[in-house]
C-alpha cells in the first residue's frame, strides 16, 4: 500500500469518527437564573445532572419552578390546548342557546385568554435541583438533542383564573389555604361552587373540594402556583367529554413562571 493511500484511509477513517462524534452528541440549553445560558454540547448519554451542573444555577433560582422543556411533548400539549378551546366554544354555544348569559360570558372571556396561552413542552414532576440530581439515580433522567432548562427566579404572587370575575394576581401567603385566595378573586355564576384545582408551580395538580359538605383539608400554595377554578360541572356536562376541567388544570401545569411579575 503506498504512503498517498495510507494516509487517504486514515483522513477517511478521522473523517468518520468525527461524524460518529457529531451524531452521538446532543444540544441542550440552559436559561434563566443560571451563570452559564445558552445552549451547549453535550454527550449522547448526557442526564439532567449534566446540564444543570454545567449551566452552574444561580443560589437564589426558585428550583421548585424550574422546567424540563422538551420538544417532543409540544405536539401533544398543542392539541390539548386546542381542545380546550373547542370545547369552551361548545360551552359557550350551548349556554347562549339555554339562555345562561354568566355561563356564554364567561366561556368565551375564558376562551380569549387560554387560546394565548403557550405551548411550552414542559415535562411535570420532575426535579431539577442540581444537588438532588447528583445523588438521586433514578430521578436524573436522559436529556435530549433540543431539550431546554429553565430555571426561574423565585416569585411572590399566585394566580386565579377560570371561572373568576376577572383573572387576578394575589401576593403569596405562607399559610393561607388555597380557597382562602377566592376572597379576593371572586368566583363568576358559571364556577363550579365544589371544587377548585391547585396547580403548584412544579407541575403538580391537585383538586380540592371546597364547598362545606365536602371541604378537604386545607392546602398551601407555593409562590408562583396557579389556582383553577373549574367552570361548573353539571352546567357543563352536554358540551364536553367530562375530562374539561382536569385538561385545563393539565396545561396550566406545563406554564412557565412568569419571572416579570414578581
Amino acid at each position: 500500500m503506498t504512503r498517498a493511500r495510507r494516509w487517504s484511509g486514515l483522513l477517511l477513517l478521522l473523517s468518520a469518527s468525527a461524524a460518529f462524534a457529531q451524531s452521538a452528541s446532543l444540544r441542550v440549553s440552559a436559561e434563566g437564573s443560571v451563570a452559564r445560558s445558552g445552549s451547549a454540547v453535550y454527550p449522547s448519554d448526557a442526564r439532567l445532572s449534566t446540564v444543570a451542573l454545567a449551566a452552574h444555577v444561580d443560589l437564589d433560582a426558585y428550583l421548585l419552578g424550574a422546567a424540563w422543556l422538551r420538544p417532543e411533548l409540544e405536539r401533544d400539549q398543542l392539541r390539548l390546548r386546542a381542545g380546550v378551546v373547542y370545547e369552551l366554544g361548545a360551552i359557550r354555544r350551548a349556554a347562549m342557546a339555554s339562555g345562561d348569559d354568566a355561563m356564554a360570558d364567561a366561556g368565551a372571556a375564558f376562551q380569549r385568554w387560554f387560546a394565548g396561552l403557550p405551548v411550552t413542552g414542559r415535562r411535570t414532576g420532575v426535579t431539577l435541583d442540581p444537588s438532588r440530581l447528583e445523588v438521586t439515580p433514578a430521578e436524573d433522567w436522559p436529556v435530549h438533542d433540543g431539550d431546554r432548562l429553565f430555571y426561574p427566579r423565585r416569585p411572590t404572587n399566585v394566580r386565579v383564573v377560570g371561572a373568576v370575575e376577572k383573572p387576578c394576581r394575589l401576593p403569596q401567603v405562607a399559610t393561607r389555604d388555597a380557597r382562602r385566595y377566592l376572597a379576593d378573586c371572586p368566583r363568576s355564576p358559571a364556577a363550579d361552587p365544589d371544587a377548585i384545582y391547585v396547580v403548584q408551580p412544579d407541575g403538580m395538580v391537585f383538586r380540592q373540594n371546597v364547598a362545606l359538605w365536602n371541604r378537604d383539608a386545607a392546602r398551601v400554595l407555593a409562590p408562583g402556583a396557579w389556582i383553577y377554578v373549574p367552570f361548573a360541572e353539571k352546567a357543563i356536562a352536554g358540551a364536553t367529554d367530562g375530562r374539561f376541567n382536569r385538561d385545563v388544570a393539565g396545561f396550566l401545569a406545563t406554564q412557565l413562571l412568569d419571572e416579570g411579575a414578581r
